[in-house]
């Protein structure tokens, strides 16, 4: 059910956002390759989330479908803080995701390194309101 949705989900998720942080970390190569895994451990990561946050928002009875609405929802029923930041997280991820383009890349990379903290305490947030 669900539930056992959510409690994967979480899973998931955990595992995602340590290889993210984990990569963002790394000194830049010359190669840039971290530079590339970074942003698709980010769009992973930001996908989870906005996964979870589907289900958790299904299991209080709420049905949305797009990633932004989610986040928006998310936000109104106090599953997520920051609405804004988190949208312009979802814009960086369909931008990196559409097309390539180096500038963009080094400038998302930066802000990779700023969005994890949120991932982080919104994690921690969401585990604290399941158990």
């Amino acid at each position: 059910m669900i539930e056992d949705k959510i409690k994967l989900d979480f899973l998931k998720l955990q595992q995602a956002l340590t290889a993210l942080e984990l990569m963002a970390s790394k000194p830049m190569q010359e190669d840039r390759g971290n530079i590339d895994a970074t942003i698709q451990r980010f769009e992973l990561t930001i996908d989870l989330f906005w996964k979870l946050l589907k289900h958790m928002l299904e299991f209080k009875g709420v049905d949305v479908q797009y990633p932004r609405d989610i986040l928006k929802e998310a936000y109104k029923g106090y599953l997520i803080d920051q609405e804004d930041q988190w949208l312009g997280m979802l814009k960086d991820r369909n931008l990196t995701s559409n097309t390539y383009d180096k500038q963009l890349a080094d400038v998302i990379f930066d802000r990779i390194k700023d969005y994890i903290p949120i991932f982080k305490s919104t994690l921690a947030k969401l585990q604290g309101l399941v158990d």
